[in-house]
């Protein structure tokens, strides 16, 4: 026999919305998530390949002796804003921030997505001149844009997780490619040549070397992750520093082989590769340094792409605004110039105050928005519908009558509601 309290009961617990208790979606669907590990290895990876590859050559024609002194200053600058950045990565601010619902992280989300988008079109323009210097030098333009684009777009598409990954497959390799080519350089070096320190005057020197303000800031995707710390050594300090350690030594070495001739070596890493005492044994070693320039230029592509993407989708609440313009930028817009070294003139013209100027706020408003983040979290940051619904715990109605002698359930399973059930229709039998 049913009455109204077994249906009310059955209608409670036994329908799917009670019985189908959903679980939390992922870290990595909702806020990705990056070991100190793999942030170590997209640093090494991705942070350092443009500025060890073509850029010491374009210093070189600007800074002369003032080549390393330059490079030191960046160094210094671009540390302070990879502390910035680290710090607000590793309190997960863009997540809690998110869940506020903060329209000042939604404005900064959009910015720096653009941010990202367009230098990583800059990046895109330099990659497909190097190939095209030294490997396809008789290929057609289009053909070296769409050989480049398509890994590129593959791995920025994919995502966080799949960019982290090959970093840190390829990141042993790479690193013992570049030890042994400067283990076993063998050539004339004048170290010389990087002084004297203050052989042009401090304006001088900002108002020419603030022009290459594009090539810091390299780790800015990194601001819209989780960094979770995997073990107690610091990783992520020490593979920092080790990495920014290796551009300050191949720019020493760049102006003490070549001095004033540095500018017409285009890719001082591939150069450096050629000086090798083991070429004699095996050949030239070239190669390897190709190989370390290309797998470094996709990674690095690929996630200023993925950064351009999960800001937008910060800003806005979807990534494909920003994954089409990317796509297009660097498969249209190559192809439509006449020469892609208008892009490398602009990149070191008045945009490079802005880059620089853009790398330094961005960093500054990172630890703001790091503070306003941890307040809110301390506060509690709103929830929102859907999530509230997929978090809150499924209860019995406290209205439910309990029997003497049993408990009530505190599950809502269906085995609970069934005897609850039974043993009403069996009292009202009795009665």
């Amino acid at each position: 026999m049913k009455n109204d309290t077994s249906t009310a009961l059955s209608r409670n617990i036994l329908t799917p919305a009670a019985l189908a208790v959903r679980a939390p979606e992922s870290p990595s669907a909702a806020h990705p998530v990056l070991h100190d590990t793999q942030a170590a290895c997209l640093v090494f990876c991705c942070g350092i390949v443009f500025k060890v590859s073509s850029l010491p050559g374009l210093v070189s024609d600007k800074m002369h002796s003032g080549t390393l002194w330059l490079y030191l200053f960046m160094i210094a600058v671009d540390l302070a804003c990879f502390a910035a950045v680290a710090c607000f990565a590793s309190r997960g601010s863009a997540d809690v921030l998110s869940r506020a619902d903060s329209l000042s992280f939604r404005v900064f989300s959009a910015l720096v997505a653009a941010w990202l988008a367009l230098k990583g079109f800059v990046y895109f323009a330099y990659t497909v001149v190097f190939l095209m210097v030294d490997l396809f030098a008789v290929v057609p333009p289009f053909v070296v844009v769409v050989i480049l684009a398509l890994p590129v777009l593959y791995l920025g598409t994919k995502g966080l997780r799949g960019i982290a990954r090959c970093a840190e497959l390829f990141t042993p390799v790479l690193f013992l490619i570049l030890l042994g080519s400067l283990a076993f350089l063998e050539t004339d070096l004048d170290v010389g040549r990087n002084l004297p320190l203050a052989a042009m005057p401090a304006d001088e020197f900002f108002a020419r070397g603030l022009r290459f303000g594009m090539w810091t800031g390299d780790f800015l995707p990194l601001l819209f992750v989780r960094l979770e710390r995997k073990r107690k050594f610091p990783v992520l300090p020490v593979g920092a520093g080790v990495s920014y350690a290796l551009v300050a030594v191949i720019a020493l070495l760049a102006v003490a082989m070549y001095g004033e001739a540095l500018p017409y070596a285009y890719n001082i890493l591939i150069r450096l590769s050629a000086f090798n005492r083991l070429s004699l044994e095996i050949g030239r070693l070239e190669w390897a340094a190709i190989f370390v320039v290309i797998v470094m230029a996709m990674l690095s592509l690929s996630l200023h792409m993925w950064g351009a993407s999960e800001g937008c989708r910060r800003a806005f609440g979807t990534p494909v605004p920003a994954r089409v313009l990317f796509a297009a930028a660097v498969i249209v817009t190559p192809i439509a110039l006449p020469s892609l070294h208008e892009v490398i003139d602009f990149s070191t013209g008045t945009f490079g105050y802005i880059a620089f100027a853009f790398t330094v706020a961005v960093s500054a408003a990172a630890l703001l928005l790091a503070r306003k983040g941890k307040r809110a979290e301390k506060e509690g940051a709103p929830i929102s519908p859907e999530e509230e619904d997929r978090d809150t715990p499924v209860s019995v109605p406290p209205e439910l009558p309990e029997e003497s002698g049993a408990s009530a359930p505190t599950l809502p399973v269906p085995e609970h509601g069934e005897k609850r059930r039974a043993d009403e229709d069996k009292g009202g039998g009795d009665a």
